[in-house]
């Protein structure tokens, strides 16, 4: 028989006496059935509650296909006794779920635009909208919608009915279930059929903010907070924001565009510098090929990995017909290259060289780049490459020779 589940009825309840029904077991794990429970199993979007029962952890609940709901507990509650939900994170859950429904229904009033889905999570929620595309100032206008509704504290209202009966609530959206259906009503705003958890009025969710929103699907998704958790969230905003522009004796609303500016000089200094890095590489490797044009291989204690490989391809550049370049440094790295053009093929070198160097890497007939478990397999296969090019005639390794 399937368990009285309370909480339909009443929310706010968290310490109750239970007698356990049965016990069994749920996606492999310890679990009981109780007689009535409070408990709210994880279900329509909604995370499921926790809490305690006759001194078992609570550490999750879940209805199956009977309707039987299941409490997965950690530890033996026995014949059971004292139950207590988690009212913390049953509150909070109360506010999001209450919040979707306020924050739904203003789409569905001010834009037209139905909810495809939902979903609670433990951190964020979010509300998939057929929407094309969005922009702030439609969500904020959502927003003041919205928190309006709750800034007048409106009541929520529950209602029974079945499908004969549904007819007469303008639901903004058609019952998923059959049977005995579950109308919530917010107060002239929304009439949803749901099973979930909902604070008595509106004023107890707090505030809904909308913190995100990205294209999926050709809908959009938002990410929205409720309560706690907008308060805690506008909390660490405001902070950052505030530090940030004290360091740098701005305002806040100057900060943004400081940030721009700033982003702006990085990006002209950092390309000033491969520029520079340019010159000076070539530089190099005109010095280390010579005239006539030669071989180059060369193993340095510090190069990181691109300017490594970099400086592979600017010995080819200044007319190598091939380049052994290695770095023994932070970033442990390989590259062997010849000049383009039919010549020899390196690719079987390839895992001599992966397994000297215990790492990975490839690439095809004139490239190879090998990045190496630590420095000394660097070098073993740096000596490696370096012997594998000496060992060829001058006129074998490439059409650069």
């Amino acid at each position: 028989m399937a368990s009285e589940r309370r909480y339909y009825d009443d929310s706010y309840t968290t310490a109750f006496e239970a007698r356990v029904a049965s016990t069994g077991r749920h996606a492999g794990r310890d679990a009981v059935e109780l007689e009535s429970t409070y408990f709210y199993p994880e279900s329509g979007g909604q995370e499921a509650d926790r809490g305690t029962l006759a001194g078992a952890t609570v550490v999750d609940v879940q209805a199956d296909d009977d309707g039987r709901v299941w409490h997965v507990v950690s530890g033996d509650p026995g014949p059971g006794g004292e139950a207590k939900v988690d009212w913390a994170r049953r509150f909070d859950h109360m506010q999001q779920h209450t919040g979707q429904h306020v924050l739904s229904a203003a789409f569905d009033r001010l834009l037209d635009v139905a909810t495809v889905s939902s979903h609670l999570g433990e951190e964020r929620s979010s509300l998939e909208l057929a929407l094309a595309d969005a922009d702030w100032k439609t969500m904020a206008r959502i927003e003041e919608a919205s928190n309006r509704v709750l800034w007048e504290n409106r009541p929520i209202t529950l209602h029974w009915t079945d499908e004969t009966g549904i007819g007469a609530f303008a639901l903004r959206r058609p019952p998923k279930v059959t049977g005995r259906i579950r109308v919530v009503e917010v107060a002239d705003w929304d009439l949803s059929a749901c099973g979930g958890t909902h604070t008595r009025h509106t004023g107890e969710v707090g505030a809904i903010k909308i913190v995100r929103w990205d294209k999926v699907r050709g809908n959009v998704r938002i990410e929205f907070l409720c309560g706690r958790r907008a308060a805690a969230d506008h909390a660490w905003r405001t902070e950052t924001l505030v530090d940030a522009a004290r360091r740098r004796t701005l305002k806040d609303r100057e900060l943004v565009a400081h940030l721009e500016r700033a982003a702006e000089e990085r990006d002209e200094f950092r390309r000033r510098l491969e520029e520079m890095t340019d010159r000076v590489l070539l530089a190099e490797a005109r010095e280390r090929v010579g005239d006539p044009p030669a071989g180059v291989a060369e193993l340095s204690a510090t190069r990181p990995r691109d300017e490594t490989r970099r400086f592979a391809l600017k010995c080819l550049e200044a007319g190598a017909p091939w380049a052994v370049a290695a770095s023994a440094g932070a970033e442990p790295t390989v590259v062997v290259a010849r000049a383009k053009g039919p010549g020899l093929d390196l690719r079987p070198l390839a895992e001599e060289l992966r397994a000297l160097a215990g790492g990975k890497g490839g690439g095809g007939a004139d490239y190879l780049m090998i990045v190496a478990a630590d420095g000394p397999r660097a070098e073993a296969a740096f000596r490696r490459a370096g012997e594998f090019f000496a060992a060829r005639a001058p006129g074998e390794t490439g059409s650069g020779t």
